[in-house]
């Protein structure tokens, strides 16, 4: 076999500009699709991540609540199933939530909302909601003040200190009204949430929504170490919530997203196989040149007793050579790339950024390290670079040595 590679090695290297011409196509393959698998890649792992935070790996409902999402479908805090949900090691924070929707008024002006009543710790340590103030102050457990979207708050035409009117639906056929103060108003990458989203501490939208019966939820928000835990945890979590609850994981919570991002996945996958086959038929010209070019040398390599199949195995490394040394320097070359841009995130504008701020997530293309992403592509280049073989393989089976010698 060493025998074999000294004669692969000094074939490459008697067509230096052929060789790195086929090297080259390799290296351009490589530094093009994992630039833009990296990106694809890390723009989904940040809108899953950003997502997640805001709803939790899994909630937990009341049986039927996710079906037709109505305050009726409410239930009661149960102390028993918390401490069941905590005695599971691969859950990080269990958070308490209760949304509902309710109409809103100010002088002149009303508007339905959508009001969330949040554990102010766990929801600030997720998102960060406190760093997203741009006027007044975070909720507190003293007072029964609102934060409200900067949106809301120039259609309502309300400053701070300000108390908006609620009526809306309470617990089984109750009426929820109340007034509260406006302590502070909130900007997110998101539209819609700016538009209609409205925060209260969760004892002051349990007492608006069920005044009669402390801690009422909608539901438990739980959040887990490792996203890659999903499965098993969900199996555990049936098992313990029983027939009275139902588990709903992020995937299905949040579908529409899920769906986006396999669409957008599908134009990445077109253009990467573009370049696959870019740096596969660069490879398969240069090995046709190269076994055309040596038929004479086949010729009398196998006239004065060589076995074919040596000869295959030479063609097979001199591909595997080129193909893995361009692998290497395409490697080289574009992995400081992605780490800068892995810590320095590029901003995008347009319809890029309205369709993140749709889910929202920050305007930012950041790229994915994941050790996953290179070795698939540098494994499909390397296989399809290696498939260029094919040809001198058929061709060192079936040529004639008298032939060869004639032309």
């Amino acid at each position: 076999m060493n025998t074999l590679f000294k004669i692969a090695w000094r074939n490459l290297w008697r067509n230096k500009r052929r060789t790195f011409l086929t090297a080259s196509a390799v290296i351009i393959a490589v530094i093009l699709v994992l630039f833009m698998r990296s990106m694809q890649f890390g723009s989904y792992d940040m809108m899953i991540k950003a997502a997640v935070n805001q709803v939790g790996d899994f909630q937990i409902h009341n049986k039927g609540y996710w079906e037709n999402q109505s305050i009726d479908e409410a239930f009661f805090a149960d102390k028993n199933l918390v401490d069941s949900l905590k005695k599971i090691p691969e859950i990080t924070s269990i958070a308490p939530t209760i949304n509902t929707y309710s109409l809103a008024s100010y002088g002149k002006q009303t508007k339905g909302v959508l009001i969330s009543g949040i554990d102010l710790k766990e929801e600030n340590s997720k998102t960060n909601l406190s760093g997203k103030i741009i006027k007044g102050r975070y909720l507190n457990e003293i007072d029964n003040g609102i934060i409200i979207g900067d949106n809301l708050a120039k259609f309502y035409k309300i400053a701070l200190g300000d108390s908006l009117a609620f009526i809306g639906q309470g617990y089984q056929g109750m009426t929820a009204y109340g007034l509260f103060p406006v302590v502070g108003i909130f900007h997110l990458p998101s539209t819609q949430m700016n538009n209609q989203y409205i925060y209260m501490e969760l004892t002051n939208a349990q007492e608006f929504i069920c005044p009669y019966q402390p801690g009422i939820l909608t539901g438990y928000s739980v959040f887990l170490k490792n996203s890659s835990q999903l499965k098993r945890v969900e199996k555990k979590l049936s098992k313990i919530t029983g027939k009275n609850y139902e588990v709903i994981s992020w995937k299905t919570i949040l579908a529409s997203m899920l769906q986006f991002i396999k669409a957008d996945n599908i134009s990445g996958l077109v253009m990467a196989i573009f370049l696959y086959l870019v740096a596969a038929f660069g490879i398969f010209s240069t090995v046709l040149m190269m076994t055309m070019e040596k038929r004479k040398q086949y010729a009398v390599m196998v006239s004065i007793g060589m076995q074919r199949t040596k000869l295959i195995w030479v063609s097979v490394i001199e591909t595997f050579i080129v193909s893995l040394v361009g692998i290497i320097i395409g490697l080289i070359i574009i992995t400081p790339v992605l780490i800068y841009l892995n810590i320095h995130p590029i901003p995008i504008t347009g319809d890029l950024q309205q369709a993140f701020m749709q889910f929202n997530i920050p305007p930012f293309l950041p790229f994915s390290l994941s050790a996953n992403i290179f070795i698939k592509q540098v494994l499909i280049i390397l296989g399809l670079s290696l498939l260029s073989v094919l040809y001198p393989i058929f061709y060192l089976a079936k040529f004639n040595v008298l032939n060869a010698f004639r032309r």
